[in-house]
């Protein structure tokens, strides 16, 4: 795994709240919703969530938190979430690399996780890595999500 990756600690959750704020306001100006989970979660919401995942970090020179991605083991493959690079450090390879630390982390073979219909960048590199699409639910908040699966083997 990449030595610029590392599990981040209960002290890091304003920090990558933050970030996450900052991420996916692009996917709401992407799909022309406001109505994305990440933007709907209140602090203490992602702040009482955190135990519930595993999140990688890549942090910037200066020590600051420029990505993360969460995981967790769900039944018989390892559930991917909140992906989320500072807009600043985009096409740099940042989400390959924390995604490809996943599956080294969590030694797993099967992969899922979803992401609205509408963001064909995500669509696009999830694809990239190996994922696709097995089912489109539609939301409650008048979304449609795409829920995607790689498997290694």
């Amino acid at each position: 795994m990449d030595k610029r990756i590392d599990i981040a600690k209960e002290e890091n959750i304003k920090e990558l709240y933050e970030l996450q704020l900052r991420a996916f306001e692009s996917e709401a100006e992407m799909i022309g919703s406001r109505n994305v989970p990440a933007l709907m979660e209140s602090y203490e919401e992602n702040r009482s969530d955190f135990i519930n995942w595993t999140v990688l970090i890549r942090r910037d020179d200066a020590g600051g938190i420029i990505a993360a991605v969460r995981f967790r083991k769900v039944e018989d493959h390892i559930e991917i979430g909140r992906l989320m690079v500072n807009q600043e450090y985009r096409n740099q390879g940042l989400a390959i690399s924390l995604m490809s630390a996943v599956e080294e982390f969590t030694g797993e073979n099967v992969f899922e996780l979803y992401t609205c219909t509408k963001s064909y960048i995500n669509i696009n590199l999830y694809e990239k890595l190996g994922y696709r699409t097995y089912k489109v639910e539609k939301g409650d908040r008048g979304l449609s999500f795409a829920h995607m699966r790689k498997i290694l083997y």
